[in-house]
């Protein structure tokens, strides 16, 4: 009887330890890279999800943002672009997928160039 009772106890041990390991953390994180050939700011991801934004001056050409947790897999981007004018709202044209929306995939990291803004 006691030998039953180890055994229960090492069984039920490895599974609360494997359970503990098991986590669901699906985080899924988005970053911009700007090539629209002057700086953009107020990137704004599927529908207000998450903003990125740089003062006053906005994110260079060239520039990678910060990556930020999103929520909405699915959604498209609006930005502002400064033409020499002072920041204009435009639409975003993203160079991987040749439109203003994508999709993500759940608990990935994933970088997407800003082709263009289209104020």
């Amino acid at each position: 009887m006691r030998q039953y009772r180890k055994i229960t106890i090492i069984i039920a041990s490895l599974i609360v330890t494997a359970g503990i390991g098991c986590t669901n953390d699906d985080t899924t994180e988005l970053a911009w890279i700007n090539d629209a050939g002057n700086p953009i700011n107020d990137i704004i991801w599927a529908d207000g999800d998450q903003t990125w934004a740089n003062g006053t001056t906005g994110y260079a050409d060239q520039a990678q943002t910060e990556s930020k947790k999103v929520n909405a897999l699915y959604g498209s981007v609006i930005a502002s672009i400064d033409e020499g004018l002072g920041f204009q709202e435009g639409t975003v044209i993203i160079e991987e997928t040749n439109s203003s929306s994508l999709s993500l995939h759940d608990g990935s990291s994933e970088v997407y160039t800003i082709n263009s803004v289209i104020p």
